[in-house]
């Protein structure tokens, strides 16, 4: 089973664009706690430009688990924090959603 967590960022083109720089640092971080095959996704074509997707998987529930209790002890964790209040309303946190892959 793949587990996913899904997060949706919600600003302008180009505040959307500058979390590029951002995301790559928290991939890394993500990668060394246990995510896999971290992704920033944005439309191609269609509306939602306004929107970006940063998406993590993991092997099972208790994989992401893990990954979480590992987050919530880091520092990483006050900082997205201060990140987040920080770019309000430029760049807003919309959620983090969380999927299981059924087949």
């Amino acid at each position: 089973m793949i587990v996913q967590a899904v997060t949706t960022w919600e600003g302008t083109p180009e505040k959307i664009q500058s979390l590029v720089d951002d995301v790559k640092a928290s991939a890394d971080f993500h990668e060394s706690i246990g995510a896999k095959n971290p992704r920033f996704w944005r439309a191609m074509t269609g509306g939602d430009f306004q929107r970006a997707y940063y998406s993590i998987e993991f092997d099972s529930h208790e994989e992401y688990g893990k990954f979480n209790d590992k987050m919530m002890d880091s520092e990483f964790w006050t900082g997205i924090q201060a990140f987040i209040n920080e770019g309000y309303p430029d760049v807003k946190y919309i959620s983090t959603d969380v999927y299981y892959s059924m087949i």
